[in-house]
């Protein structure tokens, strides 16, 4: 079981970053997750304490900022921590939708981060890694026995390597992509090179219960100090073959008791990451229309017929920019905008024995440009789609002025 040790962490031999304090609690949540009642084959849990109602918890950010405060303190000057609202707001700033009401827990809850919203981008160039992700690394890392061969380290650093040759912004890799073990040197590269980075990790298995969780993390620089704030999210929903491979294997499935989607602000970019099937939920994948420029998807997906329809609705539906990225055995990476058939596609890929990366530039500035015009001002124009129905426009403003989109 993994504890933080206060009284160490106070006495800290050197400041500590923001980012190893993310992951300190993200490690001590996990092995300390408990079921708070057994339905059959699921476990109803309550998680990271984002949940409402939820006895002795706290978000799990805000936690990280504690710990963050309690390591630095004796390394600082004093008056570096006199605010300490400021200081948390120069690192995130986050909100909460919808607010409880009569202590009834709402069925979906949406979160908004905003991180470094200095320099925002106007053409972000995003790398996606067409990599294998094997069915054995992932039963491997289910039962708690990742592969940790050193051909896995050297995939990640050839990955790193071509996403600084390219000078990407972001990297976004598949589900199940690593194991926890090596979350670490992917933070330490998201932090150095400054480049956000949306991961799958492989299946956290505590107490028989198996986690799938999404990671995003969110660099920044704080008085020419490299650092990122780490979120991390559990899968809403699992596939139906996920679900038959860990009860197979005597495991449960975690249910949340309330589903959590997260959008992020960073350098202007309004994005949200969804986990696979996920994006079968019309409901949910249609959370953040008008208050997104780019959905990404981390998938391990087979069915990607099916999925390929999906993409394409969502991008048109909700007038974004689609990055999918799947493992390459399974295919169908790319990224996608609301165009027509003939230029949708800014790139799209399979299959392949080496790991690479590719590159697509979307453009923010025109996207945005385009929906805030009525369809009499774009009729004419041939690079998207019209706008879907009941457009909120107001988002579209907020976006450009790279404001909070939640109150």
């Amino acid at each position: 079981m993994y504890r933080l040790n206060t009284l160490r962490l106070e006495h800290s031999p050197r400041s500590v970053k923001f980012w190893e304090c993310c992951l300190a609690v993200f490690f001590e949540k996990i092995s300390l997750a408990n079921a708070v009642e057994n339905n059959q084959q699921k476990q109803l849990t309550l998680m990271m304490g984002r949940e409402f109602g939820a006895e002795h918890t706290e978000f799990f950010l805000d936690t990280a900022f504690k710990n963050y405060v309690l390591a630095n303190k004796k390394h600082r000057p004093a008056y570096d921590f006199k605010n300490l609202k400021s200081v948390k707001e120069t690192i995130f700033k986050c909100k909460r939708t919808p607010k409880a009401k009569g202590g009834k827990i709402p069925s979906i809850i949406k979160h908004q981060f905003m991180v470094n919203s200095s320099r925002p981008l106007e053409k972000p160039k995003i790398a996606v890694a067409n990599t294998k992700v094997l069915g054995e690394n992932i039963l491997r890392g289910m039962r708690n026995d990742p592969n940790m061969d050193g051909s896995r380290y050297n995939t990640l650093y050839k990955i790193f390597q071509q996403t600084k040759e390219e000078k990407a912004d972001v990297l976004l890799f598949p589900e199940c992509f690593v194991p926890i073990e090596l979350l670490d040197r992917i933070t330490w590269f998201a932090v150095n090179e400054q480049k956000l980075v949306v991961t799958g990790l492989e299946h956290i298995t505590v107490g028989g219960i198996c986690y799938n969780f999404i990671v995003t993390i969110l660099p920044f620089e704080k008085n020419g100090i490299k650092d990122a704030v780490v979120v991390y999210r559990l899968k809403n929903h699992y596939s139906h073959g996920e679900e038959l491979m860990i009860k197979t294997n005597h495991f449960k499935v975690p249910k949340l008791t309330t589903a959590i989607y997260d959008l992020f602000i960073w350098r202007g970019l309004y994005f949200s990451p969804y986990y696979c099937f996920e994006l079968a939920d019309v409901t949910h994948r249609s959370l953040f229309k008008g208050k997104i420029d780019l959905l990404i998807a981390s998938e391990w997906n087979p069915d990607v017929n099916y999925f390929s329809n999906i993409v394409e609705s969502i991008s048109r539906d909700l007038h974004v920019y689609v990055a999918q990225v799947n493992t390459s055995q399974f295919g169908d990476t790319r990224i996608t905008q609301p165009s027509r058939t003939e230029i949708k596609d800014i790139l799209k890929l399979k299959g392949g024995e080496n790991d690479t990366v590719l590159t697509g530039i979307i453009d923010l500035k025109a996207l945005r440009a385009f929906q805030r015009e009525k369809y009499i001002s774009t009729k004419d124009n041939k690079l998207f789609k019209p706008l879907p129905p009941d457009y909120p426009v107001k988002y579209v403003l907020k976006r450009i002025k790279n404001q909070t989109i939640f109150k």
